[in-house]
């Protein structure tokens, strides 16, 4: 699900970051899937790319920058993993998230092909 610039109080989900228009995806905490102490969207960055942008960008899912958004349960707080080139981006949609409730923080996974040293184009 995209959702606009609603509150985003109670979910959980994945984005990406394509030419400064933000794809997010979305689920509520009870549609998520519980691994520990976390709650995580289902679905991956690769499975939402290619299901619904790989034929109308023709890039693999990590070519632009990305990055998702978990829920720690036992302290109640949802997390903001994110490419170092959305910073901005990252806290606007932290914003989106009740005050104190959402902390942003960098990930090695969420790197774009312009951040990734290693990345390999096809």
């Amino acid at each position: 699900m995209i959702m606009t610039n609603k509150t985003l109080n109670s979910h959980i989900g994945l984005f990406f970051m394509v030419n400064g228009k933000l794809l997010l995806h979305t689920c509520t905490l009870s549609d998520g899937e519980v691994y520990g102490d976390f709650i995580n969207y289902p679905e991956s960055h690769y499975t939402i790319w290619q299901c619904e942008y790989a034929h109308i960008y023709g890039v693999d899912f990590d070519f632009f920058p990305r990055g998702r958004v978990i829920f720690n349960r036992v302290k109640n707080i949802y997390l903001l993993y994110h490419d170092l080139c959305i910073a901005t981006e990252a806290d606007a949609l932290r914003e989106r998230y009740p005050v104190g409730k959402c902390v942003t923080g960098l990930d090695e996974h969420y790197k774009c092909h312009m951040c990734n040293e290693n990345y390999v184009k096809v």
